[in-house]
Protein backbone atom coordinates (compact mmCIF):
# COMPACT_ATOMS: atom_id res chain seq x y z
CA UNK A 1 0.00 0.00 0.00
CA UNK A 2 1.56 3.42 -0.95
CA UNK A 3 2.50 6.01 1.67
CA UNK A 4 -0.75 8.72 1.90
CA UNK A 5 0.94 12.45 1.54
CA UNK A 6 -1.10 15.52 1.80
CA UNK A 7 0.14 18.89 -0.26
CA UNK A 8 -1.38 22.14 1.27
CA UNK A 9 -1.37 24.59 -1.57
CA UNK A 10 -2.13 24.36 -5.39
CA UNK A 11 0.66 26.56 -6.69
CA UNK A 12 3.37 25.89 -8.94
CA UNK A 13 5.73 24.80 -5.74
CA UNK A 14 2.63 22.78 -4.36
CA UNK A 15 1.83 20.85 -7.84
CA UNK A 16 5.65 20.40 -8.72
CA UNK A 17 6.49 18.62 -5.39
CA UNK A 18 2.64 16.85 -5.70
CA UNK A 19 3.71 15.23 -9.24
CA UNK A 20 7.34 14.11 -8.00
CA UNK A 21 5.47 12.69 -5.05
CA UNK A 22 3.46 10.88 -7.07
CA UNK A 23 6.10 9.92 -9.50
CA UNK A 24 7.88 7.86 -6.89
CA UNK A 25 5.14 6.18 -5.85
CA UNK A 26 3.51 7.90 -3.16
CA UNK A 27 -0.42 8.73 -2.92
CA UNK A 28 -1.02 12.23 -2.94
CA UNK A 29 -4.20 14.74 -2.28
CA UNK A 30 -3.63 18.47 -2.25
CA UNK A 31 -5.39 20.72 0.22
CA UNK A 32 -5.91 23.92 -1.19
CA UNK A 33 -8.25 27.31 -0.59
CA UNK A 34 -7.70 28.51 -3.99
CA UNK A 35 -7.36 26.77 -7.25
CA UNK A 36 -5.55 28.10 -10.67
CA UNK A 37 -5.75 31.05 -12.01
CA UNK A 38 -6.58 32.83 -8.47
CA UNK A 39 -3.20 32.09 -7.68
CA UNK A 40 0.69 34.11 -7.50
CA UNK A 41 1.61 30.91 -9.47
CA UNK A 42 -0.49 32.43 -11.88
CA UNK A 43 0.01 35.99 -12.63
CA UNK A 44 3.93 35.83 -12.15
CA UNK A 45 6.20 36.84 -15.05
CA UNK A 46 7.25 33.19 -14.33
CA UNK A 47 10.84 33.02 -16.38
CA UNK A 48 14.16 30.82 -15.90
CA UNK A 49 16.30 32.99 -13.78
CA UNK A 50 19.34 31.20 -12.70
CA UNK A 51 18.45 31.26 -9.15
CA UNK A 52 20.69 34.01 -7.92
CA UNK A 53 17.85 35.67 -6.01
CA UNK A 54 17.71 32.81 -3.37
CA UNK A 55 20.53 32.59 -0.73
CA UNK A 56 19.91 29.24 -0.18
CA UNK A 57 23.22 26.51 -0.60
CA UNK A 58 21.19 24.63 -2.87
CA UNK A 59 20.39 27.19 -5.37
CA UNK A 60 21.92 26.21 -8.21
CA UNK A 61 21.19 22.42 -7.55
CA UNK A 62 18.06 23.67 -7.48
CA UNK A 63 17.94 25.86 -10.58
CA UNK A 64 19.47 23.16 -13.01
CA UNK A 65 17.39 20.40 -12.46
CA UNK A 66 14.30 22.82 -13.04
CA UNK A 67 15.66 24.15 -15.92
CA UNK A 68 16.49 20.37 -17.18
CA UNK A 69 13.15 20.07 -16.82
CA UNK A 70 11.52 23.13 -18.58
CA UNK A 71 13.47 22.43 -21.17
CA UNK A 72 12.51 18.51 -21.94
CA UNK A 73 9.30 20.02 -21.88
CA UNK A 74 9.59 22.91 -24.28
CA UNK A 75 10.74 20.54 -26.19
CA UNK A 76 7.43 18.32 -26.62
CA UNK A 77 4.11 18.99 -27.10
CA UNK A 78 2.82 22.34 -25.80
CA UNK A 79 2.48 22.98 -22.05
CA UNK A 80 3.35 26.47 -21.34
CA UNK A 81 7.01 26.10 -21.87
CA UNK A 82 8.59 27.84 -24.74
CA UNK A 83 12.28 29.45 -24.70
CA UNK A 84 12.78 33.04 -26.06
CA UNK A 85 15.99 34.85 -26.24
CA UNK A 86 16.68 37.30 -23.45
CA UNK A 87 18.61 40.30 -23.66
CA UNK A 88 19.88 40.94 -20.22
CA UNK A 89 21.32 44.46 -19.50
CA UNK A 90 23.40 46.04 -16.87
CA UNK A 91 24.63 49.66 -15.66
CA UNK A 92 27.75 48.00 -14.61
CA UNK A 93 30.41 45.00 -15.92
CA UNK A 94 29.41 41.73 -14.94
CA UNK A 95 31.20 38.30 -14.83
CA UNK A 96 29.72 35.35 -16.83
CA UNK A 97 26.79 33.88 -15.31
CA UNK A 98 27.37 30.24 -13.86
CA UNK A 99 24.56 28.73 -16.02
CA UNK A 100 26.14 30.02 -19.40
CA UNK A 101 26.86 26.62 -20.12
CA UNK A 102 23.73 24.91 -19.15
CA UNK A 103 21.82 27.13 -21.65
CA UNK A 104 20.79 26.32 -25.21
CA UNK A 105 22.59 29.18 -26.55
CA UNK A 106 24.57 32.41 -24.92
CA UNK A 107 26.65 35.45 -26.22
CA UNK A 108 27.86 38.15 -24.91
CA UNK A 109 26.90 41.28 -26.46
CA UNK A 110 29.39 43.81 -27.39
CA UNK A 111 29.17 47.46 -25.57
CA UNK A 112 29.17 49.14 -29.21
CA UNK A 113 25.52 46.94 -29.58
CA UNK A 114 24.27 47.62 -26.25
CA UNK A 115 21.03 50.13 -25.73
CA UNK A 116 22.21 53.59 -24.48
CA UNK A 117 23.35 53.91 -21.00
CA UNK A 118 24.00 50.32 -20.44
CA UNK A 119 27.90 48.91 -19.42
CA UNK A 120 27.44 44.84 -19.97
CA UNK A 121 25.03 42.69 -21.54
CA UNK A 122 24.54 39.29 -22.92
CA UNK A 123 21.67 37.15 -24.97
CA UNK A 124 20.50 34.20 -23.32
CA UNK A 125 17.70 31.71 -24.52
CA UNK A 126 15.51 30.29 -21.26
CA UNK A 127 12.57 28.92 -20.96
CA UNK A 128 9.91 31.47 -20.44
CA UNK A 129 6.05 30.45 -18.84
CA UNK A 130 2.59 31.23 -20.02
CA UNK A 131 1.48 30.79 -16.54
CA UNK A 132 -2.07 29.95 -16.85
CA UNK A 133 -1.92 26.94 -19.68
CA UNK A 134 0.88 25.60 -17.59
CA UNK A 135 -0.49 25.34 -14.25
CA UNK A 136 -3.78 24.11 -15.93
CA UNK A 137 -0.80 21.77 -17.57
CA UNK A 138 0.15 20.57 -14.21
CA UNK A 139 -3.32 20.13 -12.57
CA UNK A 140 -4.09 17.76 -15.44
CA UNK A 141 -0.84 16.17 -15.00
CA UNK A 142 -1.65 15.53 -11.54
CA UNK A 143 -4.97 14.35 -11.94
CA UNK A 144 -4.03 11.68 -14.31
CA UNK A 145 -1.35 10.29 -12.09
CA UNK A 146 -4.68 9.52 -9.48
CA UNK A 147 -4.16 13.10 -7.55
CA UNK A 148 -6.94 14.33 -6.02
CA UNK A 149 -7.76 18.02 -5.20
CA UNK A 150 -9.92 19.55 -2.46
CA UNK A 151 -10.03 22.55 -1.94
CA UNK A 152 -10.90 24.17 1.48
CA UNK A 153 -9.16 26.93 3.73
CA UNK A 154 -6.44 26.25 6.45
CA UNK A 155 -5.57 28.62 9.05
CA UNK A 156 -3.37 26.39 10.92
CA UNK A 157 -1.76 23.49 9.82
CA UNK A 158 -2.57 21.97 13.06
CA UNK A 159 -6.26 21.46 11.82
CA UNK A 160 -4.70 18.64 9.48
CA UNK A 161 -2.41 16.64 12.43
CA UNK A 162 -5.33 14.22 13.33
CA UNK A 163 -5.78 12.25 9.76
CA UNK A 164 -2.50 13.18 7.76
CA UNK A 165 0.79 12.10 9.34
CA UNK A 166 2.82 13.44 6.36
CA UNK A 167 2.42 17.23 4.79
CA UNK A 168 4.15 18.84 2.52
CA UNK A 169 3.58 22.67 3.16
CA UNK A 170 3.41 24.65 0.04
CA UNK A 171 1.23 27.26 0.88
CA UNK A 172 3.50 30.42 0.10
CA UNK A 173 3.34 33.85 1.46
CA UNK A 174 0.40 32.37 3.72
CA UNK A 175 3.31 30.34 5.57
CA UNK A 176 2.92 33.46 7.27
CA UNK A 177 0.04 32.56 9.26
CA UNK A 178 -0.68 28.82 8.54
CA UNK A 179 2.93 28.04 9.77
CA UNK A 180 2.94 30.63 12.31
CA UNK A 181 6.60 31.75 10.34
CA UNK A 182 6.95 35.69 11.03
CA UNK A 183 10.01 35.61 8.56
CA UNK A 184 7.83 35.22 5.46
CA UNK A 185 6.32 38.47 4.23
CA UNK A 186 4.66 39.47 0.92
CA UNK A 187 6.39 41.22 -1.99
CA UNK A 188 3.65 42.59 -4.09
CA UNK A 189 3.97 42.61 -8.09
CA UNK A 190 2.12 43.98 -10.51
CA UNK A 191 1.96 43.39 -14.48
CA UNK A 192 0.54 44.26 -17.93
CA UNK A 193 -0.39 41.83 -20.57
CA UNK A 194 -0.25 43.43 -24.15
CA UNK A 195 -1.35 42.29 -27.53
CA UNK A 196 2.30 42.81 -29.91
CA UNK A 197 3.22 39.93 -31.64
CA UNK A 198 5.76 41.72 -33.28
CA UNK A 199 7.80 41.39 -30.21
CA UNK A 200 9.70 38.05 -30.42
CA UNK A 201 12.49 38.20 -27.80
CA UNK A 202 12.79 39.17 -24.18
CA UNK A 203 14.56 41.97 -22.00
CA UNK A 204 15.57 42.29 -18.91
CA UNK A 205 17.36 44.48 -17.02
CA UNK A 206 17.14 43.62 -13.28
CA UNK A 207 18.54 46.47 -11.60
CA UNK A 208 15.49 48.77 -12.64
CA UNK A 209 13.68 45.36 -12.12
CA UNK A 210 12.06 46.21 -15.70
CA UNK A 211 11.37 42.82 -17.79
CA UNK A 212 9.39 42.42 -21.51
CA UNK A 213 8.11 38.63 -22.01
CA UNK A 214 6.94 37.71 -25.14
CA UNK A 215 4.63 34.90 -24.65
CA UNK A 216 1.97 32.60 -26.64
CA UNK A 217 -0.82 34.69 -24.94
CA UNK A 218 0.42 38.12 -25.19
CA UNK A 219 3.35 40.18 -23.94
CA UNK A 220 4.00 40.29 -20.59
CA UNK A 221 5.38 43.57 -18.83
CA UNK A 222 6.69 44.56 -15.36
CA UNK A 223 7.63 44.74 -12.88
CA UNK A 224 7.27 45.92 -9.48
CA UNK A 225 8.83 44.53 -6.13
CA UNK A 226 7.21 46.30 -3.14
CA UNK A 227 8.07 44.49 0.60
CA UNK A 228 4.96 44.11 3.04
CA UNK A 229 2.33 45.42 0.57
CA UNK A 230 -0.80 42.80 0.77
CA UNK A 231 -2.74 45.25 -1.84
CA UNK A 232 -3.76 42.94 -4.37
CA UNK A 233 -5.97 45.70 -6.11
CA UNK A 234 -4.64 46.89 -9.39
CA UNK A 235 -2.47 50.34 -8.81
CA UNK A 236 -3.03 53.61 -11.62
CA UNK A 237 0.54 54.82 -10.43
CA UNK A 238 2.29 51.59 -10.84
CA UNK A 239 1.10 50.52 -14.36
CA UNK A 240 2.12 53.95 -15.58
CA UNK A 241 5.27 53.61 -14.12
CA UNK A 242 5.87 49.56 -15.80
CA UNK A 243 5.10 51.19 -19.20
CA UNK A 244 7.08 54.06 -18.95
CA UNK A 245 10.51 51.79 -18.01
CA UNK A 246 9.34 49.07 -20.70
CA UNK A 247 8.65 51.87 -23.52
CA UNK A 248 12.04 53.21 -22.88
CA UNK A 249 13.44 49.58 -23.54
CA UNK A 250 10.83 48.91 -26.73
CA UNK A 251 9.43 52.60 -27.64
CA UNK A 252 6.86 50.04 -30.00
CA UNK A 253 5.04 49.21 -26.98
CA UNK A 254 3.42 52.44 -25.91
CA UNK A 255 0.83 51.55 -29.32
CA UNK A 256 -0.07 47.92 -27.97
CA UNK A 257 -3.27 47.05 -27.08
CA UNK A 258 -3.48 46.20 -23.02
CA UNK A 259 -4.81 42.42 -22.89
CA UNK A 260 -4.91 42.64 -18.76
CA UNK A 261 -3.45 43.29 -15.51
CA UNK A 262 -2.65 41.58 -12.67
CA UNK A 263 -1.04 41.92 -8.78
CA UNK A 264 0.27 38.75 -7.13
CA UNK A 265 1.98 38.42 -3.61
CA UNK A 266 5.35 36.65 -3.84
CA UNK A 267 6.18 34.82 -0.68
CA UNK A 268 9.28 36.66 0.38
CA UNK A 269 12.03 35.02 3.36
CA UNK A 270 15.43 35.48 4.10
CA UNK A 271 15.68 32.22 2.78
CA UNK A 272 13.69 29.27 1.05
CA UNK A 273 12.59 27.01 3.81
CA UNK A 274 12.74 23.48 2.58
CA UNK A 275 12.97 21.32 5.79
CA UNK A 276 11.14 18.80 7.90
CA UNK A 277 9.35 19.06 11.15
CA UNK A 278 8.47 16.74 13.69
CA UNK A 279 4.57 18.75 14.77
CA UNK A 280 4.01 15.65 16.57
CA UNK A 281 5.30 11.98 17.13
CA UNK A 282 2.45 10.68 14.52
CA UNK A 283 2.41 14.04 12.33
CA UNK A 284 5.47 14.69 9.96
CA UNK A 285 5.62 18.22 7.91
CA UNK A 286 8.32 18.82 4.72
CA UNK A 287 8.45 23.14 4.50
CA UNK A 288 8.54 24.11 1.05
CA UNK A 289 8.08 27.43 0.72
CA UNK A 290 9.36 31.38 0.70
CA UNK A 291 10.81 31.27 -2.46
CA UNK A 292 10.20 34.91 -3.26
CA UNK A 293 10.02 35.99 -7.12
CA UNK A 294 12.07 32.96 -8.68
CA UNK A 295 9.42 30.06 -7.46
CA UNK A 296 9.56 28.83 -11.12
CA UNK A 297 13.22 28.58 -11.40
CA UNK A 298 13.24 26.55 -8.09
CA UNK A 299 10.49 24.72 -8.33
CA UNK A 300 11.50 21.40 -9.80
CA UNK A 301 14.08 21.55 -7.69
CA UNK A 302 12.98 22.26 -4.68
CA UNK A 303 10.56 19.35 -5.48
CA UNK A 304 13.06 16.71 -5.76
CA UNK A 305 14.35 17.61 -2.51
CA UNK A 306 10.83 16.82 -1.25
CA UNK A 307 10.94 13.40 -2.40
CA UNK A 308 14.27 12.30 -0.50
CA UNK A 309 12.70 14.17 2.92
CA UNK A 310 9.48 12.40 1.92
CA UNK A 311 11.23 8.68 1.82
CA UNK A 312 13.46 9.31 4.85
CA UNK A 313 10.29 9.97 6.76
CA UNK A 314 8.83 6.75 5.53
CA UNK A 315 11.36 4.48 6.01
CA UNK A 316 12.47 5.58 9.35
Amino acid sequence: MSQSVTVVGCGVIGLTSAIRLQEHGFNVTIITRDLPPNLTSAVAGAYWYGGELATHSSRHRWSSISLAEYLRLASGDYCGVSTFRMLEVFGSPVDEPWYKDLLPFYARVPRSQLPVGYADGYWIEIPIVETPHYLNYLVERFKQGGGQIQQRTITDLQELVPEHPLIVNCSGVYARHVAHDAQVYPVRGQVIKITAPHITTAFNDDDAFTYILPRKDGVILGGISQKDNWNLEINAEDSVDILRRCEAAQPEISSAPIIAEFVGLRPGRHEVRLEREQLTEDCTIIHNYGHGGIGYTLSWGCAADVVILAEQVTTQ
